[in-house]
């Protein structure tokens, strides 16, 4: 046996299973959950089913399914019932072909006796039968279970075939660390929260940004600094990109720009975008047009900078800064620099954390009062949490995140 690298139709793989007619997937589960239940050497607990939903893995090729269904095997806590990854080659001039292969995963839990186990159903489509894939899925699925859907690539710009798949799920996971725009990519996002309610959404990146979020809510947990919470008159987020010295292709690209004298792999600053979002909805600000003279009202921005003009609840003007930043040692698109500035009668305080020069894991806390000594604290900031961790986290929600789902709505308005 053999592990294929083109995953043709008619070949089989390890890691995608056995090549099977979509038609007759279900005579061959069930045939190999029988031969499973006789192999003694793993005991009789692989005759037990578990049934709690359908995971839902849309690929944009086979490399990216071949990654997920690696990471599969981390997903020990969570009870799926059955894996169907959907390897959606989108080519409109290709011959349109179904291929289908089917196995059944098995993963020591405690022992060669205790195993996690689960179904998992490869589909290849091509050609125009992608449009359709929507109504192939629902063949796939286990009906009586819920769908989660994660979707490895970034959302089509037209919204299919995204849109049909959304309208059967029961939540969709997206990871906007990969968006290479993710201001069009959120603002469909926020459509698709319009058009399909019923269906959740969730992003990996947003559970990434918890440990930050836990930081800034505890400059204000105390009595001392309370107060200044809604004294707070500008937001700044610097967020980390690279540049062609730093190891990436030099070659010119949409997506290269000369900012400063040097030239920038620009990436977007998804991150960066989710926490202007969040503190504008826990600040309850409201967005006005900008002045003549401010950078928002121009084209001036550099790639990867925003700047919004708000006011907040008694109509003080306040403002959001996004700007990019130079800096290799973390991975791009990384938080390097958030700054509140609030003012209390007259006394201005500054809220910082930065990251360390040359550290990827610590932060610097400053709070900075007017006449006193600045307060610091240097912190170990765990965000570099392993991709199946944050998928774990999305498959226990069983309902909407609230929180989440206003912010994108929050990030499509201000994006607009």
């Amino acid at each position: 046996m053999t592990v294929d690298l083109d995953l043709s139709p008619g070949t089989r793989s390890l890691w995608a299973g056995k090549a099977i007619p979509w038609e007759h997937l279900e005579e061959e589960v069930a045939l190999l959950w029988k031969m499973a239940a006789d192999n003694m050497r793993i005991g009789q607990n692989m005759s037990v089913r578990t049934s709690v939903l359908n995971l839902v893995i849309c690929a944009p090729s086979v490399a990216r399914a071949r990654y997920a269904s690696n990471l599969l095997r981390d997903l020990l806590s969570t009870h799926i019932a059955r894996v169907i990854i959907l390897i959606l080659e989108d080519d409109r001039d290709a011959p349109a072909s179904v291929a289908t292969w089917v196995t059944l995963r098995s993963f020591p839990v405690i022992s060669d006796l205790t195993r996690h186990h689960f179904e998992q159903i490869t589909a290849l489509l091509s050609g125009p039968v992608v449009k359709h894939s929507a109504a192939l899925l629902q063949r796939l699925v286990r009906p009586d279970l819920p769908i989660y859907l994660w979707w490895l690539d970034e959302p089509p710009a037209s919204g299919d075939p995204l849109d049909s798949l959304a309208a059967i799920s029961q939540r969709l996971i997206v990871d906007s660390a990969s968006f290479q725009a993710p201001g069009p990519a959120l603002r469909l996002l926020a459509s698709l929260l319009e058009t399909y309610p019923a269906c959740a959404i969730s992003d990996l990146n947003w559970g990434r940004l918890t440990p930050l979020r836990q930081l800034v809510a505890q400059f204000f947990d105390g009595l001392e600094y309370r107060p200044y919470f809604e004294g707070i008159q500008r937001i700044e987020i610097e967020h980390a990109v690279l540049s062609a010295s730093d190891g990436q292709d030099s070659r010119p690209s949409p997506e290269i720009s000369a900012v400063g004298g040097y030239s920038l792999r620009l990436q977007e600053p998804a991150r960066a975008l989710l926490m202007g979002g969040w503190l504008k909805e826990r600040l309850t600000w409201r967005r006005v047009a900008c002045r003549a003279s401010c950078p928002g009202s121009s084209e001036s921005l550099p790639p990867g900078a925003y700047h919004w003009c708000l006011e907040n609840g008694v109509g003080q003007p306040t403002r959001i800064d996004i700007s990019p930043r130079r800096q290799g040692e973390v991975p791009p698109g990384t938080i390097c620099l958030l700054r509140l500035t609030s003012r209390l009668a007259d006394q201005q305080a500054l809220f910082s954390i930065s990251r360390l020069p040359g550290d990827s894991e610590h932060v610097l806390t400053s709070i900075e009062l007017e006449q006193e000594q600045p307060r610091q604290r240097t912190l170990n900031l765990n965000e570099q949490r392993q991709e199946s961790q944050l998928l774990v986290d999305e498959l226990e929600i069983t309902g909407h995140d609230d929180q989440f789902e206003r912010i994108l709505r929050e990030l499509a308005a201000l994006l607009t």
